[in-house]
């Protein structure tokens, strides 16, 4: 093997690490050389000069303008102008007294605007529309679904739910969803509602969380709001995808319609507009419930479940082992059922699917069991207080505080 090939194996390598093995194909811009390589590492006569890469996690040609929005309208028309951008829309955040405008970069970098806007400007800050995705993966074994794992049938003798509003930001739902659902129902579409694959993850969701089938839906009686906001990433079609300007114009909508609880089955990295928005619903007191999120043990914490307050949801299986492709971390809380779970499908079928986006929607579930019990006085630390522990003694990076089980909540001081 000569240098070159050598050369070219160890890039390929350094590519495939960056990716953090992820199974969905990373895009990368080269931003610069350095002689800092594997191959110096191996042998001073081998040392060249190798390319620096960074991700392109973010839309590539728009990016977030925001400011107080108490301030003019026009306030950020002269950075527009300055940096060659074009608005493409405004919304108002009033949850977070924020004016975000959507605009187009006209093929420039929107990281390299950021950084620019941001060392230059006071008037507006800037940001990426930074991409998040839901979290599940299908395929299993079809499974008796484990609703008494997490105690639920117990509690379903005394509600299911009724009273309790759930907001979810995910893909559309099928149109043909409601014939089997039977439940109340109300959909926001901010992304058209595509074709079976990009209706799917959503559907899946909002059937464990209220689906009447006795062996799928865990609060039947709640009513769920559907907020679409994902769809399918042209570059994989097995994926669902959203950004930080959709996810923060969902999050907007959920608080105005007054949900008890926020299902957050996605996760991306830590962005500064959905950040603020998804902490400004838990100070109104609304429970957010988002996934670990499903890239392995070694990645990083996944958000908005590592916020502060947020209600962060692992997946276990049957045996009650943590899902193996979900994340670990010390942001994590929960536990529940994520791995081969029947739930709802497109077109009034049914289909079985693993991940921490299926345990999270287990939770919310739970959380609107207990929730219309006692709506008022609904404390999320007697989750963690009443959860069944797992793995290492006491709260662990694995599972949390342990499996969610609402029968041991029903008969806590917490509920009455």
């Amino acid at each position: 093997m000569n240098i070159m090939q050598f050369t070219r194996i160890l890039l390929i390598v350094g590519m495939l690490l960056l990716s953090g093995c992820s199974l969905t194909p990373a895009e990368y811009k080269v931003i610069g050389t350095t002689t800092n390589s594997t191959t110096c590492q191996v042998s001073d006569n081998m040392c060249i000069e190798s390319h620096v890469f960074r991700p392109i996690d973010y839309e590539k040609n728009e990016m977030l303008l925001t400011y107080d929005s108490g301030k003019p309208s026009d306030t950020a028309d002269g950075i527009l102008k300055k940096y060659k951008l074009r608005a493409k829309r405004s919304d108002n955040l009033g949850s977070i007294n924020t004016t975000m405008i959507t605009a187009a970069t006209n093929g420039q970098d929107p990281y390299d605007l950021v950084h620019a806007i941001k060392k230059n400007e006071k008037e507006v800050d800037a940001s990426t529309s930074s991409f998040f995705t839901t979290a599940n993966i299908a395929g299993g074994d079809v499974p008796a679904y484990p609703l008494g794992m997490t105690g639920v049938m117990t509690a379903r003798n005394r509600t299911a739910g009724a009273g309790v509003v759930i907001g979810m930001i995910d893909t559309p739902i099928d149109v043909d969803y409601t014939d089997s659902l039977h439940s109340p129902i109300e959909r926001i579409d901010l992304v058209g509602a595509g074709d079976e694959r990009n209706r799917l993850h959503g559907t899946e969701v909002a059937g464990v969380m209220i689906s009447k089938n006795p062996r799928i839906g865990i609060a039947p009686d709640a009513k769920l709001i559907a907020i679409s906001a994902f769809s399918t990433n042209p570059a994989n079609p097995d994926e669902r995808r959203s950004n930080a300007g959709l996810v923060a114009r969902a999050l907007e909508i959920a608080m105005n319609q007054g949900v008890d609880v926020l299902n957050l089955s996605f996760a991306g990295g830590s962005d500064p507009v959905v950040d603020k928005l998804v902490q400004a619903a838990v100070q109104r007191g609304i429970v957010v419930v988002a996934s670990a999120g499903n890239s392995g043990p070694g990645a990083q914490p996944a958000y908005p479940a590592a916020l502060p307050g947020v209600i962060a949801v692992t997946a276990v299986d049957r045996g009650e082992k943590v899902f193996g492709q979900a994340n670990r971390g010390d942001y994590i809380d929960l536990a529940a059922p994520g791995v081969g779970i029947l739930t709802t499908a497109p077109r009034g079928t049914f289909h079985v699917a693993s991940g921490t986006s299926l345990a999270t929607a287990h939770a919310s579930g739970v959380i609107a069991l207990l929730m219309s019990l006692n709506r008022q006085g609904f404390n999320p630390n007697l989750l963690n207080n009443t959860a069944i522990d797992l793995g290492s003694p006491g709260r662990d990076n694995d599972y949390g505080y342990g499996l969610i089980n609402a029968e041991r909540a029903l008969g806590s001081n917490g509920v009455h």
